[in-house]
């Protein structure tokens, strides 16, 4: 049950033998439901350091994603992050390091319509008292019968001064996904046919996926992001965790009045990954 400071409320749309929900508790977090099964949680609660999907669950409602492991406690689920913004860690929690927060501001958008749900949201990225970078995050859901698919789009602009986003050693900064354990040690297949981790990790490609104990999770990266196609960081020892990594080899520099951005599409789903019917997917996405 809510607190007394909490109100939750939901926007519903029904189509299609579907019942489409965005269930709203005020203040931490929107939940994407599916006839009565939770497709993702979208939390921004002010207590984290950064807003993020988790979970994000396969259209049966189980989760393939990990909040905050002991391991790496800033593995949240599915994030943007990065760990060089002008020197500043967006990406590491704990770890020594100047630390900036990715800070939810305001909701423009949250509906449910046409058996899409829509979340769109300001978030500032602040350090140090100071903000460096404003960002529109865009998160279209839509249950599918492969799977459930997200449409993720990360509009980021320099607050005031010039800034560079960079991975330095880090190279896996993007958009990132800690699996569930049971997904560990898993499998790669990428568009270019690839399916050793070794190969893989690094290798420009128009999508990535990695499976494990009958789920995959695929990343598409759109012809419309800067230097498509991008490369994919993928690693299974000890744990499992890939990325969309646009800056897996140099850094993007923003002076004030630019903008960036990057799309990528994600896709949870069972079974194994199959090089036709993601090359299908891609192709239909990346005409949107």
């Amino acid at each position: 049950m809510p607190t007394r400071r909490e109100l939750i409320y939901t926007l519903t749309f029904a189509g299609r033998g579907q019942l489409l929900h965005l269930d709203h508790t005020k203040g931490r977090k929107v939940a994407v439901v599916i006839n009565g099964k939770t497709l993702l949680e979208y939390r921004y609660t002010p207590d984290r350091p950064k807003s993020y999907i988790h979970p994000l669950c396969l259209p049966d409602g189980k989760p393939v994603t990990l909040d905050a492991p002991k391991d790496h406690v800033h593995h949240r689920g599915l994030m943007v992050a990065w760990s060089e913004v002008n020197g500043i860690d967006f990406w590491g929690e704990v770890n020594p390091a100047r630390h900036g927060q990715i800070v939810h501001q305001r909701f423009e958008r949250l509906k449910a319509a046409a058996a899409t749900a829509d979340i769109v949201s300001i978030n500032h990225w602040i350090a140090e008292g100071k903000l460096l970078l404003i960002e529109r995050r865009t998160l279209r859901v839509v249950p599918a019968d492969d799977g459930t698919w997200v449409d993720w789009i990360t509009e980021l602009k320099p607050a005031k001064d010039p800034v560079t986003l960079a991975a330095g050693q880090h190279v896996y900064n993007g958009l990132g996904v800690r699996v569930i354990p049971e997904m560990d040690g898993g499998r790669v297949l990428n568009s270019n046919g690839t399916a050793t981790i070794e190969k893989s990790n690094g290798e420009a490609a128009r999508w990535c996926a990695y499976t494990a104990a009958g789920a995959s999770i695929a990343f598409f990266d759109h012809p419309a992001n800067p230097r498509h196609p991008n490369a994919f960081f993928v690693m299974n020892k000890a744990f499992g965790y890939m990325s969309a990594a646009p800056t897996f080899r140099e850094p993007f520099d923003l002076a004030p009045g630019q903008f960036i951005r990057f799309r990528w599409g994600v896709l949870a789903f069972a079974g194994d990954p199959r090089k036709e019917s993601l090359d299908h997917r891609f192709e239909a996405w990346s005409k949107l």
